[in-house]
């Protein structure tokens, strides 16, 4: 007799036969794919491992057109199930005709039984043998052998919950991503797809809903009054009994009265002690919050760890839902085996010292006992056998929560003081660790003590210090991905199986991330919720969803017919549906107006600001006529401005118009316009705007010079426009310092020009300082002004006033100064000291 059994993986697979087959295994290719041949019982043994899902539910190829079939015709068509990996679906059917009776011995949970199903209507296809269903907790001889002498009928009620969910979940995803993606895109450009689904979206409410929060919080001041008190044993704080004090007044009343105070009474002292019970047994949904809040990963990630230690043998079955050992389960045994290495030997040594009562929880799902070791195992066997990062860590965790489970409550003393300080009420309290107890055996749960010194009723304390300190209230903080994992499992949304599916779907949409612990929602999250939440706010919550899980598990439990079970969730949908069309143009008109919004804000180049009159983005929008500052709210908002027909634009970020334009531009070197007001050089707040970098004080009016530069000329001019001029070094790069002339006090410039050596100097003709300056500069150039005509744009020396140079002075009326490089004294002190 042959039989043949099909497991969900591969390394089950290979574990199943070398438990069975007492390491006498023969290792066979079948289509390509690995199976392993052995004798048991007298019988020939085929076992091969599966791929996970081997087939999916799809809409027929008709229906596959997004832009030909109208979304909401989805939600009335009967998905088909196709092979998706059909070398599988060959060595299915190739091992069935040699069996003359198969078992299936995939993970015993929904979406096992359904995977076991998928092979067992594929062999159906070939044969008639008769097919039985292997159930197991744990790769472990003992659970193995006794799952494979007694297998029992395969659960078509839990196979078809795991169906009924495929189908909803395809027929829901499919139909409302469609809708949302193609109505936005009518309105915004954009190729992304905006991914709908039934638990995803929910999952990212939860994020949205905390953010929410976040940025509609708004700080509150609150005043608290401390005081440090001074015993025989050490300082200690105390807190007014007041509390957080919001009204300032009545904190300064309370501080006031306390004024001048040196000693405080202790009134009454209480001591409690306090245990704390060991936690629950680990189903999945806590494993993996423990997971992300002691270690730090991911739910996806830790669930493929324990996935992984799982098939190779080290711990049970990783998606449970039941915190409860049965009455039966052998603790005794597995102690002893903890009992070997130093890591968890004094834990086992503890609980093997007394009779072994487990803290349990209270629910028993009856699929497979708490997540817990299967035996004891060292770092470096876990790491060889487990090629994932922080699988020991996770081992580790496992395992010491088994042991912890097991331990005494750890017990602690809390002692409270009740002190008064001129009549006014304090409070102090601390904690002692008297015995750790389970907390011996789990460093992951840190207790910190705060200790007290030893006082008495009726004791005098020393008031070292007392405060009235001011503080803000803090926005409450980012979802952590544990918290996250428990609003899921308290609403209903996914399974202890798919919860981190969701999360993670929700990182690759680009919804939200991950930082350290906790959970951010991103802009495109954000938008999406946004939307729905105005809209259709029945998608992002969670309500139709759990009804809906209700329904699967209805189905699970035999107390509701599959096809009924669709019928009643396809109505769910459909109303959802309903709403979502009615609803269509403020979601497309939110979604769109923030895509658009987003796209402009990244185009750094072309962004203005905030449109003033609808909140969406401003931006330099160019067409074949010609260019203006527009709105992304367009149509709906028609705000627009116009700009200078030529010169290149450059947004001006530092720069604020005094007149509320919605920014300043540069346009090209010469001048700057600020949007929706215009030309800078035309606004009588110019000069407030611009203030120019002055030299000193004019010498014939009460104006200062500052310098004015053109494409071909550079002179000083006065603020006051009187009409007085100054000539500078005409070629060669101009800086002005901050370091001033000790007798006119003129700052000073520094000159560098091509192969000469940089030089500090005063540039003022009525300064003897200056004059050394010029005197120099005259006979440098002298061979030169020899060889050219005079320039007639420079003032003659000493006079400032020549008709050219006033006539080019009123011409600076409508412009900006020219601009000048600073250097701090100390910049110019190190390049001199050169």
């Amino acid at each position: 007799m042959t039989v043949v059994a099909f497991a969900e993986k591969n390394k089950a697979a290979a574990q199943i036969a070398s438990i069975l087959g007492d390491g006498e295994v023969d290792k066979i290719s079948v289509e390509g794919l690995p199976a392993y041949e052995f004798k048991w019982k007298g019988e020939e043994w085929l076992v091969m491992g599966l791929s996970g899902h081997i087939m999916n539910y799809d809409f027929p190829e008709q229906y596959n057109k997004w832009s030909e079939v109208n979304p909401g015709t989805l939600l009335g068509v009967d998905p088909e199930k196709f092979v998706t990996r059909a070398e599988y679906a060959a060595a299915i059917k190739k091992l069935a005709k040699r069996a003359d009776k198969i078992i299936l011995a995939c993970d015993y949970d929904r979406e096992g039984e359904n995977i076991g199903f998928e092979a067992k209507t594929l062999a159906e296809e070939v044969t008639d043998v008769p097919v039985a269903r292997a159930r197991f907790s744990a790769l472990s001889p003992k659970e193995v052998r006794k799952a494979f002498e007694s297998p029992v009928d395969p659960d078509h009620n839990l196979a078809m919950a795991a169906e009924a969910r495929q189908i909803l979940d395809l027929k829901m995803g499919a139909a409302f991503t469609r809708f949302v993606t193609l109505s936005v895109r009518e309105k915004a450009r954009t190729k992304d797809v905006l991914s709908i689904g039934p638990c995803q979206t929910p999952t990212c409410g939860f994020v949205y809903e905390r953010e929410k929060a976040i940025r509609a919080f708004e700080a509150k001041d609150f005043w608290k009054i401390t005081a440090i008190f001074a015993a025989k044993g050490g300082d200690f704080e105390g807190t007014h009994r007041a509390g957080n004090i919001h009204d300032k007044e009545k904190a300064a009343e309370i501080f006031k009265r306390l004024k001048g105070a040196k000693e405080g009474l202790v009134v009454k002292k209480t001591v409690k002690e306090a245990k704390t019970s060991p936690p629950n047994p680990l189903n999945t949904t806590e494993f993996l919050k423990r997971a992300s809040k002691f270690l730090g990963i991911s739910p996806e990630v830790a669930l493929e760890v324990a996935e992984q230690l799982y098939l190779t043998g080290f711990t049970s079955y990783p998606r449970t839902e039941t915190n409860k050992y049965a009455d039966d389960f052998d603790f005794k045994s597995l102690v002893l085996d903890f009992a070997r290495p130093k890591e968890y030997k004094p834990f086992a040594e503890s609980i093997l010292s007394a009779p072994i009562a487990p803290k349990n929880g209270d629910k028993d799902a009856h699929d497979h006992p708490p997540i817990h070791p299967i035996r004891v195992a060292a770092r470096g066997e876990i790491s060889a056998a487990v090629n994932i990062p922080q699988a020991a860590e996770v081992y580790d965790l496992i395992a010491r929560h088994f042991l912890a489970n097991l331990m005494p409550a750890a017990v602690f003393e809390k002692t409270h003081l009740h002190l008064q300080v001129k009549e006014e009420p304090f409070d102090s309290s601390g904690t002692v660790l008297k015995d750790s107890g389970w907390l011996e055996a789990y460093p992951f749960e840190n207790k910190k003590d705060k200790l007290l010194p030893f006082v008495e009723e009726k004791e005098k304390v020393d008031v070292k210090k007392l405060s009235n300190t001011k503080s803000k209230t803090s926005p409450p903080k980012k979802l952590t991905e544990a918290e996250l994992l428990t609003l899921m499992d308290k609403h209903g949304i996914g399974t202890k199986a798919t919860a981190p599916t969701h999360i993670e779907t929700n990182k690759k949409r680009g919804y939200f991330e991950t930082k350290g612990k906790t959970v951010s929602i991103l802009d495109t999250g954000f938008t999406l919720m946004e939307g729905l939440s105005l809209t259709v706010p029945i998608l992002v919550r969670p309500d139709i969803r759990a009804k809906i899980e209700a329904l699967i598990q209805e189905v699970e439990d035999g107390k509701k017919e599959f096809e009924a079970a669709l019928a009643e969730g396809t109505a769910l949908i459909k109303e959802m549906y309903a709403q979502l069309e009615a609803s269509k143009k403020e979601l497309t008109s939110s979604i769109a107006g923030t895509i658009k919004d987003e796209a402009a804000l990244e185009d750094k180049k072309n962004y203005i600001g905030t449109c003033k009159a609808c909140g969406h983005v401003l931006k330099i929008v160019q067409t074949d006529t010609g260019r203006f500052v527009g709105c992304t709210g367009y149509p709906d908002c028609r705000n627009s401005f116009p700009l200078p027909k030529t010169g290149a634009l450059t947004v001006l970020r530092s720069k604020e118009c005094k007149k509320e334009g919605a920014a300043v531009l540069k346009v090209g070197n010469k001048y700057n316009w600020a949007v929706g007001i215009g030309p800078c050089f035309k606004c009588e707040l110019e000069k407030e705007c611009y203030p120019p970098e002055t030299v000193g004080p004019c010498p014939e009016c009460d104006g200062s010079m500052f310098l004015i530069s053109f494409k071909d000329s550079r002179f000083l001019g006065c603020t006051k426009r009187c009409g007085y001029t100054h000539s500078v070094p005409k070629a060669g790069k101009l800086t002005l310092l901050d370091k001033t002339c000790k007798t006119c006090g003129w700052k000073l410039f520094r000159l560098k020009e091509d192969e000469s050596p940089e030089e500090d100097f005063c540039l003022n003709r009525r300064c003897t300082e200056g004059q050394k300056y010029w005197k120099k500069a005259s006979l440098r150039t002298e061979p030169r002004r020899q060889s050219k005509a005079p320039a007639t744009s420079a003032p003659r020396p000493g006079t400032g006033r020549t008709p050219e140079a006033r006539s080019t002075a009123r011409k600076t009326e409508s412009l900006a100064p020219g601009r000048v490089s600073k250097l701090s004294p100390a910049a110019g002190r190190r390049k001199e000291s050169k």
